[in-house]
């Protein structure tokens, strides 16, 4: 008991919580601003701008779509061009002018999720790995279009690091009073009976402590405030899927998109929820090629 109560005063417990109306007001600026970037080149609310914007969800597209197709990759079809084409505009959008932007203004790449894998984040990555299976499947049979793993499809898959690193990375960690994702999580003693050590064993069932608000949120090594930067990173997730043919993929895109942004905050790494969403992906999608069930 005594080691549990060293453990809710300690000072390696990183302070997440904000304290001030000014730290909200400035996470609502910064979420207006971040989400309002992405809708213009990776929602499908592109759509709703003046011609000839709307022509594609990427808003850079039509204005160089022409352009690359006509140059290069000539002995593809057009659709793989463009497909090429919109992989390369995400990382540039997503990955590259982020870590600029990070970069100029002095900020630590990993304080916004590109930090080193760590023990917690390797147990979470091989559950929601198992969970994402089941779950890929049902998704892939939902699927309007045929299962094929092609290259492109298996190319695809890179492109979902820019998409962490912006929506999980980013906006969690500016969503915080630091602006940046906590590091990586103290957890309390593994101890107690069999069930609570599996739990804690697993970074949950975690005391109250000098960052907690709420003891239901603290079990889980949460807050008032780093639910809301969860829950509006896994909005924005949901907002991307939007528009898509596949209404499971859309309906689940909103959990999965929390849950991703969990494992982030948890373990101050985009890199541990990563293999999960391509294991959602690239398995059902291999079963289904190889064995005919569709």
């Amino acid at each position: 008991m005594k080691e549990e109560s060293n453990y809710t005063k300690s000072g390696y417990i990183d302070i997440t919580k904000n304290r001030t109306f000014r730290e909200w007001g400035i996470s609502l600026v910064l979420l207006i601003s971040l989400t309002s970037y992405i809708a213009i080149f990776w929602a499908r609310l592109a759509k709703l701008l003046p011609p000839p914007y709307n022509q594609w969800t990427f808003i850079y597209e039509p204005l160089i779509g022409p352009w690359w197709i006509n140059n290069f990759f000539l002995d593809q079809p057009e659709y793989i061009r463009l497909e090429i084409l919109w992989y390369i505009l995400c990382f540039v959008s997503s990955l590259v002018i982020p870590i600029i932007f990070l970069v100029l203004i002095r900020r630590k790449l990993t304080d916004f999720g590109l930090g080193m894998l760590n023990k917690l984040g390797i147990k979470l990555t091989g559950i929601a790995i198992m969970v994402s299976i089941p779950f890929g499947l049902w998704i892939q049979i939902a699927s309007p279009y045929p299962h094929r793993l092609t290259t492109m499809y298996v190319l695809s898959l890179f492109n979902k690091i820019p998409e962490h690193f912006l929506i999980l990375g980013i906006l969690v960690a500016l969503m915080l009073p630091h602006r940046r994702l906590p590091y990586p999580a103290f957890l309390a003693q593994i101890e107690g009976s069999t069930g609570r050590k599996i739990l804690r064993w697993l970074g949950i069932a975690q005391p109250v402590t000098s960052d907690s608000d709420n003891p239901i949120l603290a079990w889980f090594g949460l807050n008032w405030t780093s639910l809301f930067a969860i829950s509006v990173s896994g909005l924005v997730f949901f907002m991307i899927h939007l528009g898509r043919a596949n209404p499971v993929e859309v309906a689940l895109s909103l959990p999965g998109g929390i849950l991703v942004s969990y494992i982030t905050f948890r373990t101050h790494s985009i890199w541990h929820a990563i293999p999960a969403h391509w294991t959602l992906n690239l398995v059902p999608m291999a079963i289904l090629h190889f064995y005919k069930f569709n």
